[in-house]
């Protein structure tokens, strides 16, 4: 597939520029079979507009825009312009994000159920969490979505008393205490529906020398449910690990990888003062003292 520039954007705001019909000149040369019946074309076109994004009555009811997509991408160019749009597509296109496939199978932009998240697929060029989890990899640690396989393993977190009092469970049903499989298991499913719901993300921590998972990091924001530019992060891990290195080490990554992964504006942690060595690290990170109403212990990091 090629990225046509001169095919510039349908009327409608579907991507000429990205067609994977070769010999179609596009939507604004009447390329499109249907333009005549075409109510969008006939619409714009008598109002002597470019596309449905310079119309005051954007976004109407319309058929072809009560796709996520076409309104995204002319809510876009009505924000930030139509050349905004256009070279962010082109940028997109160069890193890989697949406007569709060939075959007419949906591409990346199909995948996302909201305008904003197809809007922060557009500014950040990063395919969306909850369609393809990333993974992570650190000096000491590899952070891939949790497993059910997981299970054993992070029974041993969970069932440590020494780590139990530095997780966050504020507003969770569970207090993360677990002293069985099935526990552990099923709140391992949970964390998967919570995924599949798109509510968070919660990452295994593998210990790459041992291929252990030695603890789960969550987070969320506005790529998501959510919609919030403030999102929690949730690290909890064995008390062994409750080293200022490795802490360190797991605490950068998600600050370096989770405001573009998440399209967050701020991060905000939980660090008991007892968690003398997390409360350090957060802090020699940039992380201060954040007022949470109603809550305690909480430390903010901006972008």
């Amino acid at each position: 597939m090629k990225f046509y520039e001169e095919k510039d954007l349908a009327l409608c705001g579907l991507a000429c520029v990205l067609c994977s019909q070769e010999d179609c000149p596009g939507c604004k040369e009447r390329g499109c079979k249907e333009v005549s019946d075409c109510s969008v074309y006939q619409c714009a076109t008598g109002k002597g507009l470019d596309g449905c994004y310079q119309c005051d009555e954007f976004p109407c009811e319309e058929k072809m825009l009560q796709g996520v997509r076409n309104r995204a991408f002319n809510r876009y160019a009505k924000e930030h312009s139509k050349q905004a749009l256009l070279d962010r597509l082109r940028d997109n296109f160069e890193k890989g994000i697949v406007y569709h496939k060939p075959d007419g199978l949906k591409g990346d932009y199909d995948m996302m159920d909201t305008e904003n998240e197809i809007i922060q697929l557009i500014q950040l060029g990063k395919r969306n969490p909850y369609v393809e989890c990333p993974v992570f990899e650190t000096e000491n640690f590899i952070l891939r979505l949790v497993t059910e396989d997981d299970a054993a393993d992070l029974l041993t977190c969970y069932s440590d008393t020494s780590a139990r009092p530095i997780f966050n469970s504020d507003t969770c049903t569970s207090n993360f205490f677990y002293d069985t499989s099935d526990e552990m298991r099923d709140c391992i499913k949970m964390w998967l529906n919570s995924y599949v719901r798109k509510e968070f993300v919660r990452f295994s921590i593998i210990d790459k020398f041992s291929s252990h998972a030695v603890g789960t990091i969550e987070m969320f924001g506005m790529v998501g449910k959510s919609e919030t530019t403030r999102g929690i992060l949730r690290l909890d891990i064995m008390s062994k690990y409750e080293e200022a290195a490795y802490l360190g080490e797991l605490f950068t990554l998600c600050l370096n990888d989770f405001f573009d992964l998440f399209a967050v504006n701020q991060i905000v942690t939980k660090a008991i003062p007892q968690a003398v060595k997390r409360v350090n690290i957060l802090k020699k990170l940039g992380f201060m003292v954040y007022d949470f109403p109603e809550r305690k212990y909480y430390w903010i990091c901006s972008r």
